[in-house]
């Protein structure tokens, strides 16, 4: 065993250093190293108990994916995403079932059977998708369709596989108008654990001062609700993500009934159990964490190829592919028009269908007597391996090919319309600097941003930013200007926030330059914070967010 968790470390390490240094997605170098070292070495314990190893697993990289999510975006676009998680989901396997039927008759393929083949190869992986989009400017309302659907199609495609195709395979009676009953009841009943696992976890954490417990407190309430909910037999998926969600909603809100007149028990339950520093802090670790569960999984799946099964159903393993993929490509038509996005939208959910390790075990749960568990298997496999090679390849050409027409759309998550009319006329004008402030334009800010970001990482050298928000650009741009150094760089985070990052900048220095800033600006609030290890692109805007939002004439957020 010690010889298996040395070679997950080494994939995990190896992975992570290619997708840094060579910009290749982490789940296609771990599976490919993975395999690499199955040839070499004895993995077979891992290809033995792959099931209960990917289910201990689950739970922790559910937890950064939802810690990511925004509940705000979430809200706004949960419609598109039940479309895309539900509704097309649904769809997509009737109609693979009915092709299926009509093309192979042969196979004498029960509905049952049918679902449970097209089930599995509807549930995307959400760290395959993430790992590219977040290499990409892309808009955040297209990564949060992908990583949404991703997120939501895998409860869909559990729910349908296990409460339906098994016991259709088994035998069971399945009596329609009592299914949606149950499906419903169900749904209702996972959401309940979830609630509740989340109240009990949230104060729980609260009730812990140390960070490593209240960490600890996370990961416990996450696994519990997966528990709970698959020993009652419901979703536990679900319950992992009502409760995450959850916790985070109670999490934001602290103290938000404290200006009510409350009884000193509530005010107490309500007070803040911990920085919302502490709180990015453990994001960055779950990351890791996150990080580390999928190289085990990958090492697993590695463990379970036979590539001579492969090739022996290579023409049914094509199928499902091609047809799950131009299926998925078909039913995002009707969202992109509706929605009135650009069409290039529709290629990159496309190409964003990657399957994952829990459609491997969906097809594993299969009863040992089914007649065809080794076609199921080698078909499921194949897609997931084929979708991770071709689908990767093909979506990161077609981001590199509609970069320019990316870059356009993500000018809509920062300007204004009238901005943005101008901008569509060329990326020239959209990267040039705003002609009265001479503050660079959100796009290419970001680009210096994740330099610095790059550049302070390696050489730890500390940088801060400053965020103010002012309406009139002409006195912006005539007053800032003689407190900005050589080294310093200035841009618009919207259209109407502005922000400086200080190079070489501690918080002390910062401090200094805000309080300058604060006096020239007319007494605006100024926000403040400083670059620290592991810190992505979203949490610095957080942080400048959050300070902001306190209104307080200098605010710093760490």
């Amino acid at each position: 065993m010690l010889l298996i968790f040395t070679l997950i470390l080494v994939v995990v390490l190896l992975s992570r250093i290619l997708e840094e240094r060579l910009n290749w997605p982490f789940a296609l170098s771990a599976i490919t190293l993975a395999y690499l070292g199955n040839h070499f070495f004895h993995l077979d314990p891992l290809g033995e108990a792959f099931p209960e190893i990917v289910y201990l697993m689950l739970p922790i990289i559910l937890i950064p994916d939802v810690l990511g999510v925004s509940r705000t975006e979430l809200r706004q676009n949960l419609g598109s995403i039940i479309y895309l998680s539900v509704v097309a989901v649904g769809i997509a396997i009737a109609l693979a079932m009915g092709l299926t039927h009509w093309l192979a008759p042969h196979y004498q393929f029960t509905l049952g059977m049918l679902l449970a083949l097209f089930a599995p190869l509807m549930a995307t992986d959400v760290v395959s998708v993430s790992s590219i989009f977040s290499r990409f400017k892309l808009p955040e309302r297209l990564k949060l369709y992908a990583e949404g659907e991703s997120l939501f199609n895998d409860i869909t495609a559990m729910i349908l596989f296990f409460f339906v195709a098994l016991p259709l395979i088994e035998g069971s009676d399945v009596v329609w108008s009592e299914l949606q009953w149950s499906l419903g009841s169900m749904v209702l009943e996972s959401v309940f654990v979830g609630v509740i696992i989340g109240l009990i976890g949230y104060y729980l954490f609260k009730y812990f001062s140390d960070s490593i417990e209240q960490f600890l407190t996370i990961y416990l309430m996450a696994t519990m609700a997966f528990l709970v909910a698959e020993h009652f037999q419901l979703s536990g998926i679900l319950g992992v993500v009502v409760t995450i969600l959850l916790f985070k909603y109670l999490f934001d809100k602290e103290g938000h009934y404290k200006k009510f007149n409350l009884s000193a028990l509530y005010q107490s339950l309500n007070r803040e159990s911990t920085p919302e520093n502490s709180f990015r802090a453990y994001r960055k670790e779950a990351a890791y964490l996150g990080m580390f569960a999928n190289g085990v999984i990958f090492v697993a799946i590695a463990s379970i190829v036979e590539l001579s099964l492969l090739w022996q159903y290579k023409l049914e393993i094509l199928y499902a592919f091609v047809l799950t993929t131009v299926l998925r490509a078909l039913l995002l038509v009707p969202l992109v028009a509706i929605k009135k996005h650009p069409w290039r939208w529709s290629g990159a959910l496309t190409f964003a269908g990657m399957k994952g390790g829990l459609a491997i075990i969906m097809v594993f749960s299969l009863p040992a007597s089914f007649e065809y568990k080794e076609l199921f298997l080698s078909v499921v496999v194949g897609v997931v391996i084929l979708s991770m090679f071709v689908n990767t390849l093909l979506l990161k050409v077609f981001l590199l090919w509609q970069a320019e027409g990316f870059a356009l759309d993500k000018a809509n998550d920062h300007q204004s319309m009238g901005e943005v009319q101008a901008a569509r006329e060329t990326l020239k004008q959209l990267l040039e600097k705003d002609t009265v402030t001479s503050a660079y334009n959100p796009l290419v800010f970001e680009d210096v941003i994740e330099k610095e970001m790059a550049r302070a990482q390696r050489y730890q050298e500390p940088f801060a930013l400053l965020a103010f928000e002012h309406d009139d650009a002409n006195f912006v741009g005539n007053e800032l200007a003689p407190l900005l150094r050589k080294s310093d760089y200035f841009g618009k985070l919207g259209p109407q926030r502005y922000a400086i990052l200080a190079t070489h900048s501690n918080i002390d220095a910062a401090l200094i330059v805000a309080q300058k800033l604060h006096e020239r600006l007319e007494k605006l609030p100024i926000a403040v914070t400083v670059f620290a290890t592991g810190d992505t692109l979203s949490m610095l805007y957080e942080k400048l967010e959050q300070a902001l939002s306190r209104n307080n004439p200098i605010d710093v957020e760490l």
